[in-house]
């Protein structure tokens, strides 16, 4: 299986929607500064690439999009485990 992120276009205009809600079940709380950084972006139409950078600038987690499924992911490593967070969905 190749990368799915291979023929990703980041600089095509994009719009978001649904950011993550807080705590919503997970393990850990995604981090409040992703997660306002999420809500700022809710209904903004700007590229992939400016999307990751300002979540990017936030936290120290690998912050890449997730094509599969239309959204940009969180991946956080705590101790022995990684945890995905679902930051913001893109259409």
């Amino acid at each position: 299986m190749g990368d799915p992120n291979k023929n990703l276009d980041l600089d095509k205009p994009r719009t978001f929607f649904n950011p993550h809600p807080g705590f919503a079940g997970a393990a850990i709380p995604i981090p409040t500064a992703v997660r306002k950084v999420a809500e700022g972006l809710d209904g903004q139409t700007i590229s992939l690439r400016e999307a990751i950078a300002r979540i990017s600038a936030v936290t120290s987690g690998r912050v890449e999009p997730v094509p599969q499924y239309d959204y940009i992911g969180l991946w956080l490593e705590t101790g022995t485990a990684t945890h995905l967070f679902r930051v913001i969905c893109y259409g």
